[in-house]
Protein backbone atom coordinates (compact mmCIF):
# COMPACT_ATOMS: atom_id res chain seq x y z
CA UNK A 1 0.00 0.00 0.00
CA UNK A 2 1.52 2.91 -0.84
CA UNK A 3 1.04 6.88 1.29
CA UNK A 4 -1.97 7.84 -0.83
CA UNK A 5 -3.74 4.15 -0.20
CA UNK A 6 -3.04 4.47 3.13
CA UNK A 7 -4.36 8.33 3.55
CA UNK A 8 -7.58 6.78 1.64
CA UNK A 9 -7.62 4.22 4.10
CA UNK A 10 -7.29 6.60 7.06
CA UNK A 11 -9.74 9.25 5.87
CA UNK A 12 -12.46 5.90 5.43
CA UNK A 13 -11.94 5.29 9.56
CA UNK A 14 -12.49 8.07 11.66
CA UNK A 15 -10.00 6.24 14.45
CA UNK A 16 -6.34 7.20 15.48
CA UNK A 17 -2.73 5.11 14.54
CA UNK A 18 -0.23 4.68 16.04
CA UNK A 19 3.19 4.86 13.89
CA UNK A 20 4.10 1.13 13.59
CA UNK A 21 0.50 0.27 12.02
CA UNK A 22 1.03 3.30 9.44
CA UNK A 23 4.55 2.20 8.86
CA UNK A 24 3.05 -1.72 8.34
CA UNK A 25 1.46 0.30 4.69
CA UNK A 26 3.74 2.82 3.70
CA UNK A 27 7.75 3.50 4.17
CA UNK A 28 8.54 6.02 7.21
CA UNK A 29 9.86 8.43 4.86
CA UNK A 30 6.75 8.20 3.25
CA UNK A 31 4.36 9.16 6.15
CA UNK A 32 6.94 11.56 7.77
CA UNK A 33 6.24 14.00 4.43
CA UNK A 34 2.37 12.97 4.44
CA UNK A 35 2.78 14.50 8.33
CA UNK A 36 5.09 17.45 6.80
CA UNK A 37 2.66 18.10 4.31
CA UNK A 38 -0.80 17.92 7.21
CA UNK A 39 -2.72 14.89 5.28
CA UNK A 40 -1.63 13.31 8.11
CA UNK A 41 -1.62 15.07 11.64
CA UNK A 42 -0.17 13.93 14.99
CA UNK A 43 -3.19 14.17 17.36
CA UNK A 44 -0.99 13.15 20.43
CA UNK A 45 2.30 11.44 21.14
CA UNK A 46 2.53 8.00 19.02
CA UNK A 47 -1.31 8.60 17.53
CA UNK A 48 -1.90 9.59 14.15
CA UNK A 49 -5.18 10.42 11.89
CA UNK A 50 -6.36 11.52 8.58
CA UNK A 51 -6.69 15.44 8.58
CA UNK A 52 -9.66 15.24 7.68
CA UNK A 53 -10.78 13.39 10.85
CA UNK A 54 -7.93 15.11 13.27
CA UNK A 55 -10.14 17.34 15.12
CA UNK A 56 -13.35 15.01 15.37
CA UNK A 57 -14.12 13.83 19.03
CA UNK A 58 -14.21 10.08 17.87
CA UNK A 59 -10.66 10.33 17.09
CA UNK A 60 -9.66 12.18 19.54
CA UNK A 61 -11.23 10.18 22.10
CA UNK A 62 -10.00 6.89 20.39
CA UNK A 63 -6.26 8.71 20.57
CA UNK A 64 -6.24 9.22 24.06
CA UNK A 65 -7.94 6.21 25.37
CA UNK A 66 -5.25 4.35 22.72
CA UNK A 67 -2.38 6.45 24.13
CA UNK A 68 -3.23 6.02 28.25
CA UNK A 69 -1.88 3.36 30.05
CA UNK A 70 -2.86 -0.09 30.38
CA UNK A 71 -6.09 0.17 32.52
CA UNK A 72 -7.19 3.34 31.60
CA UNK A 73 -10.90 4.27 30.18
CA UNK A 74 -12.80 6.62 28.75
CA UNK A 75 -15.04 8.64 31.39
CA UNK A 76 -17.31 11.63 31.91
CA UNK A 77 -19.06 13.96 29.40
CA UNK A 78 -17.44 12.23 26.42
CA UNK A 79 -18.79 8.81 27.74
CA UNK A 80 -22.17 10.24 27.70
CA UNK A 81 -22.57 11.39 24.52
CA UNK A 82 -21.28 8.47 22.78
CA UNK A 83 -24.71 6.66 24.82
CA UNK A 84 -26.78 9.79 23.18
CA UNK A 85 -27.34 10.83 26.69
CA UNK A 86 -26.16 14.39 25.92
CA UNK A 87 -26.45 16.39 22.71
CA UNK A 88 -22.98 17.46 21.83
CA UNK A 89 -18.81 16.19 22.77
CA UNK A 90 -17.21 17.86 25.12
CA UNK A 91 -13.87 20.03 24.03
CA UNK A 92 -11.67 17.90 26.11
CA UNK A 93 -11.82 14.11 26.82
CA UNK A 94 -11.95 12.80 29.92
CA UNK A 95 -9.33 9.59 30.80
CA UNK A 96 -9.25 7.68 34.35
CA UNK A 97 -6.17 6.05 34.62
CA UNK A 98 -4.91 3.81 37.20
CA UNK A 99 -2.97 5.40 40.12
CA UNK A 100 0.46 5.59 39.84
CA UNK A 101 0.00 5.57 36.39
CA UNK A 102 -0.23 9.03 35.31
CA UNK A 103 1.67 11.08 32.28
CA UNK A 104 1.97 14.28 30.61
CA UNK A 105 -1.07 14.92 28.86
CA UNK A 106 -1.96 17.17 25.84
CA UNK A 107 -3.86 19.86 27.60
CA UNK A 108 -7.64 18.87 26.15
CA UNK A 109 -7.28 15.77 28.03
CA UNK A 110 -8.12 15.62 31.63
CA UNK A 111 -6.75 12.43 33.41
CA UNK A 112 -8.67 11.80 36.51
CA UNK A 113 -6.01 9.20 38.58
CA UNK A 114 -8.09 6.49 40.88
CA UNK A 115 -6.99 3.52 42.82
CA UNK A 116 -10.99 2.82 42.28
CA UNK A 117 -10.92 -0.50 39.31
CA UNK A 118 -14.40 0.20 37.87
CA UNK A 119 -16.81 -3.71 37.86
CA UNK A 120 -18.26 -2.50 34.67
CA UNK A 121 -16.18 -1.60 31.92
CA UNK A 122 -17.28 -1.87 27.81
CA UNK A 123 -16.01 -1.41 25.01
CA UNK A 124 -16.37 0.61 21.85
CA UNK A 125 -16.49 -0.34 18.40
CA UNK A 126 -13.22 1.17 17.52
CA UNK A 127 -11.73 -0.58 20.52
CA UNK A 128 -11.60 2.11 23.00
CA UNK A 129 -12.29 0.95 26.41
CA UNK A 130 -14.89 3.27 28.35
CA UNK A 131 -16.70 3.54 31.95
CA UNK A 132 -20.41 2.91 32.55
CA UNK A 133 -22.87 5.69 32.41
CA UNK A 134 -23.02 5.87 36.22
CA UNK A 135 -19.45 6.37 36.57
CA UNK A 136 -19.32 8.54 33.94
CA UNK A 137 -21.93 10.82 35.06
CA UNK A 138 -19.63 11.32 38.79
CA UNK A 139 -16.72 12.47 36.52
CA UNK A 140 -18.47 14.45 34.85
CA UNK A 141 -20.08 16.06 37.57
CA UNK A 142 -17.07 16.78 39.23
CA UNK A 143 -16.14 18.71 36.45
CA UNK A 144 -19.16 20.47 35.60
CA UNK A 145 -19.94 24.25 36.31
CA UNK A 146 -21.92 24.20 39.87
CA UNK A 147 -24.84 26.06 37.81
CA UNK A 148 -25.03 23.18 35.16
CA UNK A 149 -24.86 20.36 38.06
CA UNK A 150 -27.90 19.97 38.91
CA UNK A 151 -29.86 19.40 35.59
CA UNK A 152 -26.75 17.17 34.77
CA UNK A 153 -27.98 15.23 37.37
CA UNK A 154 -31.51 15.44 36.95
CA UNK A 155 -31.75 15.25 33.28
CA UNK A 156 -30.16 11.92 33.29
CA UNK A 157 -31.86 9.86 35.58
CA UNK A 158 -35.29 11.93 34.65
CA UNK A 159 -35.18 9.90 31.23
CA UNK A 160 -34.20 6.70 33.29
CA UNK A 161 -30.56 6.80 31.61
CA UNK A 162 -28.85 6.58 35.04
CA UNK A 163 -29.80 4.77 38.23
CA UNK A 164 -29.05 7.16 40.97
CA UNK A 165 -28.76 3.96 43.07
CA UNK A 166 -25.55 3.12 40.31
CA UNK A 167 -23.85 6.49 40.98
CA UNK A 168 -24.86 5.97 45.06
CA UNK A 169 -23.06 2.36 44.65
CA UNK A 170 -19.69 3.94 42.77
CA UNK A 171 -19.72 6.84 45.45
CA UNK A 172 -19.43 4.19 48.34
CA UNK A 173 -15.98 3.22 46.90
CA UNK A 174 -14.74 7.01 45.70
CA UNK A 175 -14.61 8.76 49.24
CA UNK A 176 -12.74 11.68 47.89
CA UNK A 177 -14.17 12.59 44.29
CA UNK A 178 -14.77 15.83 43.37
CA UNK A 179 -19.08 17.06 44.04
CA UNK A 180 -19.27 13.67 46.05
CA UNK A 181 -21.45 15.30 49.15
CA UNK A 182 -23.70 17.15 46.74
CA UNK A 183 -24.33 14.32 44.18
CA UNK A 184 -24.76 12.00 46.84
CA UNK A 185 -27.49 14.59 48.08
CA UNK A 186 -28.91 14.80 44.43
CA UNK A 187 -29.02 11.18 44.25
CA UNK A 188 -31.34 11.03 47.44
CA UNK A 189 -33.44 13.76 45.92
CA UNK A 190 -33.77 11.43 42.68
CA UNK A 191 -34.64 8.47 44.50
CA UNK A 192 -37.43 10.79 46.30
CA UNK A 193 -38.73 11.90 43.15
CA UNK A 194 -37.24 14.62 42.56
CA UNK A 195 -36.42 15.43 38.42
CA UNK A 196 -34.97 19.04 38.46
CA UNK A 197 -33.39 21.94 40.31
CA UNK A 198 -36.14 23.85 40.62
CA UNK A 199 -38.13 20.84 42.35
CA UNK A 200 -34.99 20.12 44.45
CA UNK A 201 -35.17 23.78 45.61
CA UNK A 202 -38.86 23.11 46.59
CA UNK A 203 -38.33 19.84 48.09
CA UNK A 204 -35.63 21.57 50.68
CA UNK A 205 -36.86 25.19 51.52
CA UNK A 206 -40.77 25.15 50.73
CA UNK A 207 -42.45 21.94 51.03
CA UNK A 208 -40.79 20.80 54.09
CA UNK A 209 -41.22 20.69 57.49
CA UNK A 210 -44.83 20.38 59.54
CA UNK A 211 -47.90 20.48 57.56
CA UNK A 212 -45.97 18.33 54.81
CA UNK A 213 -45.78 15.34 55.82
CA UNK A 214 -48.04 13.70 53.56
CA UNK A 215 -46.39 15.50 50.33
CA UNK A 216 -46.30 13.11 47.26
CA UNK A 217 -43.31 13.77 44.98
CA UNK A 218 -43.80 13.08 41.28
CA UNK A 219 -47.59 11.50 41.68
CA UNK A 220 -49.18 10.02 38.27
CA UNK A 221 -53.26 11.12 38.24
CA UNK A 222 -55.83 9.76 35.73
CA UNK A 223 -58.81 12.15 34.86
CA UNK A 224 -61.30 11.88 31.98
CA UNK A 225 -58.91 14.25 30.22
CA UNK A 226 -55.81 12.43 30.33
CA UNK A 227 -52.85 10.99 32.61
CA UNK A 228 -51.03 13.89 34.33
CA UNK A 229 -47.89 14.21 36.44
CA UNK A 230 -47.61 16.44 39.30
CA UNK A 231 -44.68 17.14 40.37
CA UNK A 232 -46.17 17.21 44.10
CA UNK A 233 -49.48 16.15 45.23
CA UNK A 234 -51.48 16.01 48.89
CA UNK A 235 -53.54 13.33 48.73
CA UNK A 236 -55.22 14.30 52.06
CA UNK A 237 -56.70 17.62 50.41
CA UNK A 238 -56.41 17.00 46.88
CA UNK A 239 -53.67 19.67 46.44
CA UNK A 240 -51.09 19.54 43.35
CA UNK A 241 -48.00 22.18 43.46
CA UNK A 242 -45.79 22.73 40.39
CA UNK A 243 -42.56 24.86 40.24
CA UNK A 244 -42.25 26.46 36.47
CA UNK A 245 -38.59 26.53 35.46
CA UNK A 246 -37.27 29.95 34.28
CA UNK A 247 -38.12 28.89 30.64
CA UNK A 248 -41.73 27.55 30.92
CA UNK A 249 -44.46 29.73 29.18
CA UNK A 250 -42.29 31.31 26.96
CA UNK A 251 -45.00 30.61 24.48
CA UNK A 252 -48.38 30.47 23.95
CA UNK A 253 -48.73 26.41 23.58
CA UNK A 254 -47.43 25.62 26.92
CA UNK A 255 -49.37 28.42 28.71
CA UNK A 256 -52.33 27.13 26.70
CA UNK A 257 -51.42 23.42 27.71
CA UNK A 258 -51.25 24.42 31.16
CA UNK A 259 -54.53 25.96 31.92
CA UNK A 260 -56.05 23.21 30.32
CA UNK A 261 -54.26 20.62 32.61
CA UNK A 262 -54.98 22.67 35.72
CA UNK A 263 -58.96 23.23 34.20
CA UNK A 264 -59.02 18.98 34.09
CA UNK A 265 -57.90 18.56 37.41
CA UNK A 266 -59.80 21.31 38.98
CA UNK A 267 -62.57 19.25 37.18
CA UNK A 268 -61.66 16.15 38.84
CA UNK A 269 -61.26 18.03 42.80
CA UNK A 270 -57.89 18.72 42.48
CA UNK A 271 -56.28 22.05 42.95
CA UNK A 272 -52.93 23.41 41.29
CA UNK A 273 -51.05 25.60 42.70
CA UNK A 274 -48.00 27.28 40.97
CA UNK A 275 -44.72 28.82 42.21
CA UNK A 276 -42.80 30.22 39.27
CA UNK A 277 -38.31 30.47 39.21
CA UNK A 278 -37.89 33.71 40.71
CA UNK A 279 -40.17 32.95 43.67
CA UNK A 280 -38.60 29.33 44.64
CA UNK A 281 -35.43 30.78 44.09
CA UNK A 282 -35.79 34.45 45.86
CA UNK A 283 -38.44 33.75 48.33
CA UNK A 284 -38.89 30.39 49.40
CA UNK A 285 -39.70 31.12 52.54
CA UNK A 286 -43.00 32.64 51.02
CA UNK A 287 -43.30 30.13 48.88
CA UNK A 288 -43.81 28.40 51.91
CA UNK A 289 -46.36 30.13 53.65
CA UNK A 290 -48.76 30.58 51.11
CA UNK A 291 -48.00 26.51 50.05
CA UNK A 292 -48.80 25.67 54.37
CA UNK A 293 -51.54 28.32 53.86
CA UNK A 294 -53.11 26.54 50.92
CA UNK A 295 -52.84 23.23 52.52
CA UNK A 296 -54.20 24.54 55.92
CA UNK A 297 -57.71 25.51 54.66
CA UNK A 298 -58.47 23.07 52.12
CA UNK A 299 -57.82 20.64 54.54
CA UNK A 300 -60.53 22.39 57.03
Amino acid sequence: MGILDLIAHMEALPISFSLAQLTQSASRGGVDAAVQRGSIVRVMPDRYAAALHADSWAVRSHAAAMWGPAGCALTGTGVLFDARLLPAPPDRVQLLVPHWRHRPSPSWVLVTSSTYRPPLLATRSDGATVVDPALALIHAYGRAPEREQAELLYGLTRSGAVDPDAVRAHLERLPRVRGRASLLRRCELAVNGVESYLEERGAEQVLVGAGFESIVRQHRVRVREGRFRLDAYDPQTRTAFEFDGAEAHDGSASRLRDIRRDAALTAAGIVTVRFGYADVTERPEWCREIALATLLRRSS
